[in-house]
């Protein structure tokens, strides 16, 4: 894995990136924009193709390990080789014991480990300062994004920008008061939480780790939050937006310069807070908000308690009752995707439950599936330690991208495209952060001319 940060000598200089790193960087860059319009194209674009765009970045993908391998680039690290081995493993019974299609397995060696090696190769094409110069562009992006979720809050089901994935009607998702959760350019309501989630840590890195970003474009990209949080209509991005937070203010807070980074981030929600009051959407979406809030999370379903807490609750824990059920081995890499499930049974759904570790253990059985669970926290203990280690040095942006991460690399459903996709850049964009570019000493005219 790549290191954190590296020493410094003042004056320094950037190295110019060779021709294959300039390369890899295009790449990355088209993969993570085919992610966030991947769903446009399915939907308003390409409806007729939806289900071949589904894998649109696996060639981008494929390309970079062609390129990777040719100039001996290619990450090997103990998670990448680990992971290999359990999906190489997992699919050789799928095919021998398990439901021995093979394009399930493909789907799920696409699923579970394909682009693993392409996060690393995120983090170790990009650094620190590529982060916050693309952050700029992403900032921007949720502004224009905003836009596109207000408009679909208001639009009804049939209009075209609420299009589903294949050109069909209502693409949102039931919320509240007759109100729809929107997809922006995803085909699906979690598409917009992980595109926030991303944009919040941006967003407070912009605030309390660098001053890369103008004023006007943190105060406008707080506004649009402000504004897209409630218009989602949905509680988890409320929640992955606070642990963000949370996240930058210990980051801060461990830091130098602790007073006036919460004084500024105050200054500017306030400011954002003011302006985005004034607007009649913020009120219509926050009643909205609110009564989804007080259906799904109120007093008549246990509270807080019961409908968050529980729920993870019973995420993490559920798949270890009753599994004298399960196939010693399970059922196959794959079979409990949603793809894999189409191919095998002919109807879309979640044949070995909807949460991540319930899919694992389905697909691999007890003993592979704690094998993928750990692996899985293992990574994500590692970049832990990392962007603590990090942070000593006085960088906490990798604690941040790393807190928009986390959840998703412990629990997330890799099954999902979306989640999928956020969950690799993720992954790359934390050990990027904690990366200062590759510097040389400057040297004067005397030296030059020696």
């Amino acid at each position: 894995m790549a290191t954190t940060t590296q020493a410094t000598t003042a004056p320094t200089q950037s190295v110019k990136p060779s021709l294959v790193e300039r390369q890899m960087k295009y790449l990355v860059f088209a993969y993570i924009f085919l992610l966030i319009f991947e769903g446009a194209l399915r939907k308003w674009a390409l409806p007729q193709l939806s289900e071949v765009l589904l894998l649109v970045r696996d060639p981008i993908v494929l390309i970079s390990y062609v390129l990777a391998l040719i100039h001996h680039k290619f990450p090997i690290n103990r998670y990448v080789v680990s992971g290999g081995i359990l999906v190489l493993l997992c699919s050789v019974l799928a095919m021998l014991i398990g439901h021995g299609n093979l394009f399930v397995t493909l789907f799920g060696i696409r699923t579970n480990f394909l682009h693993i090696p392409f996060a690393f190769i995120i983090g170790n094409v990009l650094n620190r300062n590529d982060v916050v110069k693309f952050g700029n562009w992403w900032l921007w992006g949720t502004v224009g994004m905003t836009v596109l979720i207000v408009l679909q809050f208001y639009s009804p089901q049939s209009a075209w920008v609420n299009r589903s994935v294949g050109g069909g009607e209502g693409g949102g998702f039931s919320g509240a008061m007759g109100r729809y959760r929107p997809p922006a350019t995803f085909s699906f309501i979690v598409g917009t939480v992980q595109f926030y989630t991303i944009s919040t840590a941006f967003l407070i890195a912009g605030l309390m780790q660098h001053k890369y970003y103008s004023k006007f474009l943190l105060a406008l990209a707080s506004g649009a939050m402000l504004i897209a949080i409630p218009v989602s209509i949905s509680r988890s991005l409320i929640l992955s937006c606070a642990i963000v937070m949370l996240a930058g203010l210990l980051a801060s807070g461990l830091q130098k310069g602790t007073i006036m980074r919460i004084v500024r981030i105050t200054a500017i929600g306030c400011i954002a807070l003011f302006f985005v009051a004034q607007i009649p959407i913020f009120d219509d979406a926050r009643e909205a908000f609110m009564a989804r809030w007080e259906n799904s999370t109120g007093e008549k379903t246990g509270g807080f308690q019961t409908a968050i807490a529980g729920r993870l609750i019973e995420m993490l824990t559920g798949p270890f009752k009753n599994t004298e059920d399960l196939p010693l081995f399970g059922k196959g890499i794959g079979a409990g995707t949603q793809v894999g499930a189409k191919l095998l049974t002919g109807e879309k759904g979640f044949p070995l439950g909807e949460s991540e570790w319930y899919r694992l253990f389905g697909e691999y059985g007890l003993i592979l599936g704690l094998l993928f669970i750990i692996w899985r926290i293992s990574l994500c203990f590692k970049l832990f330690t990392l962007s603590l280690k990090s942070l000593t040095r006085g960088n906490g942006m990798g604690l941040i991208f790393l807190s928009a991460t986390a959840l998703n690399l412990i629990t997330g459903q890799l099954g999902q495209t979306t989640i999928h996709g956020f969950t690799m850049i993720g992954i790359g964009l934390t050990i990027a952060s904690m990366r200062l570019p590759k510097s040389r000493p400057q040297t004067n005219d005397k030296q030059k001319n020696a």
